[in-house]
């Protein structure tokens, strides 16, 4: 039997406020942590004032939603399915030849119109807000990276005495333990930020803390232009230190992941966190889902005793918190190639489902 379109939308009307009740709690509570912590670290800073950290904090905060997204779905659902169970609808409308699946199907509709709301809108904007916050974080606590890669090339700065020298690379690959240059500027200059020299070459080679520039083109301060022959530049700088300044999978949209995917697999270097990061994001409608199924699980039953509900809801937080473990260890397998990255970012929730369906169609058919 069909469920009727104005019981749908009763379900899903209280569904969508239950979530948006549980989702505000847990932002709130996160973001007061969040701002206790960044003012425990603030006091050693005497430039760091209150709005300072309470800036930080929401830019923090796009970021933490994803993660406690599944659990505001989890305590929705518990929340609608017990509402519907200690009013008697779930009896009333059971004993209208409606089924479980009647009453899961608005609150999956919902849950995934959300799922696919955070990949495709909100996914951008927790990215641009953590880059933001990565730059002010540096600036405010004096941790700032001299190193940054991008479509645009590599570009690498240094101090050597009193003169920074900034390096830039139109493109680079990396082969063994080595990393290729292509059309290198070297630039050095002045305490004050002046250019001093500039040399431009069609290529380099970083190997090990040596950076070794062929010959081309040297400009003075003046302007003057003459030939300059290869020369070798000691640097702090080597491959490790270049890799772990590659930007985080999570400062990088959704639809701009791909690209930045191919980026690296054309350039040579290791794209299996990016890759880990692009599936998680596409299994995430899944993950909520899986999360809707638990709380069917646990709180779908027409007979709500009430000495077992709290049994019941631990119950469900327990498996919540399983589906979560049981995902951060198989995408670390994912990362490390112990397993293929769709089975390591699909797997859990595909699992979790199935175990809850059969749960579930016990429970129905008695």
């Amino acid at each position: 039997m069909r469920l009727p379109s104005i019981l749908s939308r009763y379900i899903s009307k209280n569904f969508f406020l239950a979530f948006l009740g549980s989702l505000f709690v847990l932002v709130a509570l996160i973001l007061l942590f969040d701002v206790i912590d960044l003012l425990r670290r603030a006091s050693s800073e005497e430039s760091m004032t209150f709005g300072d950290v309470v800036s930080l904090g929401f830019l923090k905060l796009p970021q933490m939603v994803p993660i406690i997204l599944p659990f505001s779905i989890l305590i929705a659902s518990l929340i609608t399915f017990y509402r519907l169970s200690k009013s008697n609808e779930l009896v009333i409308a059971r004993s209208a030849g409606l089924s479980v699946w009647n009453f899961l199907m608005p609150v999956f509709v919902v849950s995934l119109l959300i799922g696919i709301f955070n990949v495709t809108i909100f996914n951008p904007f927790s990215a641009t807000m953590r880059k933001k916050y990565d730059v002010l974080e540096g600036l405010k606590f004096e941790n700032q990276s001299g190193f940054s890669w991008s479509s645009k090339g590599l570009w690498l700065r240094e101090k050597k005495g009193d003169n920074p020298i900034v390096i830039h690379a139109d493109a680079v690959h990396q082969r063994d333990r080595e990393l290729y240059l292509k059309d290198v500027s070297v630039l050095v200059l002045n305490p004050d930020e002046t250019l001093s020299v500039q040399v431009e070459s069609s290529a380099g080679l970083l190997t090990g803390h040596t950076l070794t520039v062929a010959e081309g083109v040297l400009f003075s301060e003046e302007g003057q232009k003459k030939k300059s022959s290869a020369f070798s530049l000691p640097t702090e700088l080597n491959l490790e230190k270049i890799m772990q300044t590659f930007e985080e999978p999570e400062e990088i949209s959704f639809w701009q992941l791909p690209s930045f995917i191919d980026l690296l697999d054309r350039s040579g270097f290791s794209s299996i966190r990016h890759k880990m990061h692009f599936y998680a994001l596409l299994s995430s409608p899944l993950n909520l889902l899986a999360m809707v199924f638990i709380a069917a699980m646990f709180a779908l039953s027409p007979n709500q005793r009430q000495g077992g509900i709290l049994m019941k809801v631990s119950g469900a937080v327990l498996f919540g918190f399983l589906l979560f473990f049981v995902s951060k260890l198989t995408a670390a397998l994912g990362t490390s190639g112990g397993l293929p990255v769709a089975l390591a970012t699909f797997g859990p929730s595909i699992v979790m489902i199935f175990v809850a369906v059969s749960v579930l169609l016990h429970l129905e058919d008695g």
